[in-house]
């Protein structure tokens, strides 16, 4: 199901990488986009106080044709199971940022994933969405 996995070293004062993982479930598998996008969502636990609905940004594009699907949101990551870099089931990580894209692909939709501390991931977005919003089907 991981077809691609990406690191950036740590950059300013950051301690971790930032890495992006790349999904691909089949034509019809995977989920739908916007159940991804919650899911994503909901593994970041934000600020006490904050209002989920303008802590997260969401945004759509056009690449090829293809429709393409964005979130991102900054607070502390619950990496949980799906940390491939390792860590406990259970580990939340302050101060990070997750940027989400989903591109709906003519043979499935592909599931982009960037998670890592603020300034590392920040560093890694703007690559990451050239990438995809540069995507041909």
């Amino acid at each position: 199901m991981r077809q691609a996995q990406y690191r950036l070293a740590p950059v300013a004062d950051d301690t971790a990488p930032a890495e992006v993982n790349v999904f691909y479930f089949g034509p019809t598998s995977g989920g739908g986009v916007e159940a991804n996008l919650q899911r994503w969502i909901g593994q970041m636990i934000l600020p006490a106080g904050t209002d989920p609905a303008t802590a997260v940004t969401r945004s759509t594009f056009t690449a090829d044709g293809m429709a393409g699907h964005l979130v991102t949101v900054d607070g502390d990551y619950k990496a949980g199971g799906m940390r491939p870099m390792g860590g406990s089931d259970d580990e939340i990580l302050s101060g990070y940022r997750l940027v989400g894209v989903v591109v709906e692909g003519p043979q499935g939709s592909l599931f982009f994933k960037l998670t890592g501390p603020l300034a590392t991931a920040k560093a890694m977005e703007d690559d990451l969405l050239a990438m995809v919003r540069g995507a041909r089907g």
